[in-house]
């Protein structure tokens, strides 16, 4: 069966295959070395890009990778990405490694490598979003990962893990607890709902500074007229007996949007329906996400 086509950005260049692309001593390919940007697209065109270039520059400076392309320039990369390979809705995947060269157990010198980036497209199924939006089941598990969770580096195998292992159980996401506090799930960040109030676990090393969590607290809870707190006082942080106790609970992620969570471990979440606060963030996120954001 003849590979289909496909337009493909790498280092300056387009092509039309994989093929003879990347490095085999690529230290992302390697180690893992890079980190990455899942950038959603809807009716033909990158949603938020901006939003996450200045996310992958700053798990860039974070990693001690250097930028070979300019911020402005992923722009129009990425449209013609889209274009070219006609994505209507689906994503585009944005890659950064430090480089190709001898495996070395260690990080070379800032110059000593030039960065490979890796621009290309892919479909997404409406339907299937659009299930997930109706609502999903979640469980709990032990957050085990290494504490720079804000970088979004391409090391994402243990976050992978626990999400498999919560679909074996039925259930859409891992939501993670570390030292007895809720940070984020495995695919999403988390919000919870306590009369009328949105509460999320406030932005640190931790978690992922996720894009449509940034959207929800500074562009769609305050059209809603929604208060949201990123909770200091240690009485107020979110411990899976708080979250438990929630009337509603909802996920965020570049794919989905806002995703109701029905239950968790097995227990109803309220009254185990979509909440009233999570239908209007859904509904407000929705709308932006029709209009576009650059």
């Amino acid at each position: 069966m003849a590979e289909e086509k496909a337009t493909i950005f790498y280092n300056h260049q387009y092509y039309y295959s994989f093929a003879n692309v990347m490095n085999a001593n690529d230290r992302g390919l390697l180690f893992g070395d890079g980190c990455y940007e899942w950038i959603r697209v809807h009716k033909g065109h990158p949603f938020a890009l901006s939003y996450h270039v200045d996310r992958l520059y700053r798990s860039m400076r974070l990693l001690g990778i250097r930028a070979v392309i300019a911020p402005d320039e992923f722009t129009e990369i990425h449209e013609i990405i889209a274009e070219e390979n006609e994505i209507e809705e689906g994503y585009l995947m944005l890659v950064v490694t430090r480089g190709a060269g001898e495996r070395d157990f260690t990080i070379p010198g800032r110059m000593a490598m030039k960065p490979n980036t890796l621009v290309y497209a892919g479909r997404l199924d409406p339907a299937e979003i659009e299930k997930v939006q109706q609502g999903v089941s979640c469980v709990t598990t032990k957050d085990t990962r290494w504490p720079h969770c804000d970088i979004l580096s391409l090391n994402m195998l243990p976050n992978i893990m626990d999400r498999a292992a919560a679909q074996k159980k039925g259930a859409y996401d891992a939501i993670y607890v570390r030292d007895g506090l809720v940070t984020e799930a495995a695919h999403s960040n988390l919000f919870i709902v306590k009369d009328g109030v949105i509460w999320t676990t406030k932005a640190d090393e931790h978690l992922l500074k996720g894009i449509t969590r940034q959207l929800i607290i500074n562009r769609v809870a305050p059209t809603c007229s929604v208060t949201v707190i990123e909770p200091e006082q240690e009485s107020q942080l979110i411990t899976p007996e708080r979250m438990m106790s929630a009337q509603e609970v909802f996920l965020t992620n570049s794919e989905a949007g806002v995703i109701p969570v029905l239950s968790i471990d097995g227990t109803p979440v309220g009254d185990g329906k979509v909440g009233k606060v999570t239908a209007a963030v859904q509904q407000h996120y929705l709308h932006l996400l029709s209009d576009g954001l650059p």
